[in-house]
């Protein structure tokens, strides 16, 4: 069964992403690593065990401008979520802003190339109580009283689906669409079903798009069989 429909309500603006990663940047205890991890599921839109299983080795983090991001997906299990391509590698972009945060914590740790990127203070590995406590507790401190109890960002993974939110509706053509679904390791078909209201134009959904993206994949499909079997 797939994901679930995104719920836009859940979907966090740009200004309250920053005033919540901020704040937990601030926290006295595993603040900064806990803002570095969350900041890469707000920034390239990883799933929570994605970026947990980065390695220092898997960023590149130039001086200047945008980075990447590598992600092994054999490693990991994404439970009922579809995933397109499971057990290959793939590249996700990561942004200046990103990078910036991710270098302030490989230097400020020492981090070598075989470091795990996000561990707590004392070196052992972030959990989910760890980053999702961090979270409630940064919710109930920054947003309105209406907003803590409504579905506005109640989850750490709403990070990853308002960062998917907004690449979409950076991209109106079927191969921009395909281009994010490879980003982030789904189908396009998936992401059609899982953010409906980014494929709306004139408030009806747009079937050209939805049905050019299926057929996209499709493509792609066919064209991993040919390179298989020659």
């Amino acid at each position: 069964m797939g994901a679930a429909v995104v719920d836009e309500k859940s979907l966090l603006s740009d200004r309250q992403r920053d005033d919540l990663l901020d704040w937990i940047g601030q926290r006295p205890l595993n603040g900064r690593p806990l803002c570095a991890f969350l900041s890469t599921i707000a920034f390239a839109a990883l799933r929570p065990q994605e970026a947990l299983a980065l390695r220092v080795r898997d960023a590149r983090l130039p001086d200047e401008g945008p980075g990447a991001l590598v992600i092994h997906s054999r490693r990991l299990a994404y439970g009922h979520e579809e995933a397109d391509g499971a057990g290959e590698s793939r590249v996700v972009p990561a942004c200046r802003a990103l990078v910036e945060v991710l270098r302030a914590e490989v230097a400020r740790r020492g981090l070598r190339p075989d470091d795990r990127l996000f561990t707590r203070d004392v070196g052992r590995p972030l959990s989910g109580a760890d980053y999702r406590r961090a979270w409630d507790e940064a919710r109930k401190a920054v947003l309105e009283a209406h907003e803590i109890d409504s579905p506005l960002g109640k989850r750490v993974s709403d990070l990853r689906d308002a960062r998917i939110a907004t690449w979409l509706s950076g991209h109106r053509t079927a191969l921009g669409v395909f281009k994010v679904a490879e980003h982030i390791g789904v189908s396009a078909p998936s992401l059609a079903r899982r953010f409906p209201h980014c494929f709306q134009a004139s408030g009806e959904v747009s079937n050209d798009l939805i049905e050019a993206s299926f057929a996209m994949t499709d493509l792609h499909c066919e064209a991993k069989r040919e390179a298989l079997n020659p």
